[in-house]
C-alpha cells in the first residue's frame, strides 16, 4: 500500500479551552514541511511512530527524531522537522492553541522546543485516536481537554525504574477493588520476592500491600455514600468487602463514622 499524507481537522470551532487549527496524519510517507524555517500561531504536536529524520532549531542547530519520538514546538518559535529528502516516516501532528495549553508553559511544563523521547506508558494510540477526525461540536471541549490532557502526560518527567515499579505496585493495588488479590501474586508479578516487596512497600507508603488495598477501598467506599444511591450492602459488594456490617466496622475504624453517617452528615466523627 501507498504511503498518504492527510489532513484530519483544521481550523476548528474555538471553545472556551482551546481549539486544533490543523491536523493530520503521515503514514510511512516523506512529510511535506514548508521550507526551510517557519512559526505556527499554536504549539505543534508531532509524535513520529515509524522511522527517522531530524528537527532544525532556529539557529540552525539540527536533532535526530528516532520513533517513537515526540516533538513540541512553542507558538511563534521558527523552527522546520521532517525526514531526510526521499526518506519516509509515520506521524501524528496537530497544532493547537488556547488556555488549556497555555497552562503547560506557565506552569513550566513546557519550556522549549525540539523532539524527545516518548515517556514509558504513554501511549501513541491514545493521541491517534483523538486526531482521527473532527468530533461534533458538542464534542469539542472534550477533545481539547483530552489532547491537553495527553501531551501533560507526555512532557512528565522521566521515571526511574525503581519509582516506576512501585508506582506500578501501588496501581496494581488499587484496581479492581472486588476481586480477590493475593499479595504474594503482586510481588510475583513485579519480580520481586515476598518478604522485600512487603518491607519495601511498607517504608514507601507507610502501610502494608494490604493495608494499602483496604484503605482504597474505603476510599472508593465513601465516595459511593457520597455521589450515589447505592446500599450499603451493595456498596459492599462492588468494592471487595464480605457484607455491610464488615463494611461498616471498617468504615467507622478508619472515618470515626458509620457509612450511614458520613453519607447524610448527621453523625458527626468521633
Amino acid at each position: 500500500m501507498a504511503g498518504f499524507q492527510r489532513i484530519t481537522m483544521s481550523d476548528q470551532d474555538p471553545t472556551p479551552f482551546g481549539r486544533v487549527l490543523l491536523a493530520g496524519e503521515v503514514s510511512d510517507a516523506e512529510p511535506l514541511v514548508p521550507g526551510p524555517l517557519h512559526s505556527l500561531p499554536g504549539t505543534v504536536i508531532s509524535l513520529v511512530t515509524a522511522g527517522t529524520g531530524f528537527y532544525r532549531h532556529a539557529d540552525r542547530r539540527t536533532e535526530p527524531i528516532v520513533a517513537p519520538s515526540l516533538t513540541v514546538v512553542l507558538p511563534g518559535e521558527r523552527h522546520w522537522y521532517g525526514t531526510h529528502p526521499g526518506e519516509r516516516w509515520s506521524e501524528w501532528f496537530v497544532v493547537v492553541e488556547g488556555p488549556a495549553f497555555d497552562v503547560l508553559r506557565q506552569t513550566g511544563r513546557l519550556t522549549w522546543s525540539g523532539p524527545r523521547p516518548l515517556p514509558r506508558g504513554v501511549r501513541p494510540a491514545d493521541l491517534a485516536l483523538l486526531l482521527r477526525g473532527a468530533p461534533p461540536r458538542s464534542g469539542a471541549e472534550q477533545q481539547i481537554w483530552a489532547l491537553a490532557g495527553w501531551l501533560s502526560s507526555a512532557l512528565a518527567p522521566p521515571v526511574d525504574d525503581e519509582t516506576a515499579r512501585w508506582d506500578r505496585a501501588a496501581r496494581l493495588l488499587s484496581e479492581d477493588l472486588p476481586a480477590r488479590l493475593e499479595m504474594r501474586d503482586v510481588a510475583t508479578r513485579l519480580d520481586l520476592e515476598y518478604d522485600r516487596f512487603r518491607r519495601v512497600f511498607r517504608d514507601r507508603f507507610g502501610r502494608s500491600p494490604l493495608a494499602y488495598r483496604n484503605d482504597r477501598r474505603l476510599e472508593a467506599a465513601a465516595t459511593l455514600l457520597r455521589a450515589t444511591n447505592l446500599t450499603c450492602r451493595e456498596i459492599a459488594r462492588r468494592i471487595g468487602f464480605s457484607d455491610e456490617f464488615h463494611l461498616s466496622r471498617r468504615f467507622r475504624s478508619r472515618y470515626g463514622v458509620s457509612p450511614t453517617g458520613y453519607r447524610t452528615g448527621s453523625e458527626p466523627p468521633s
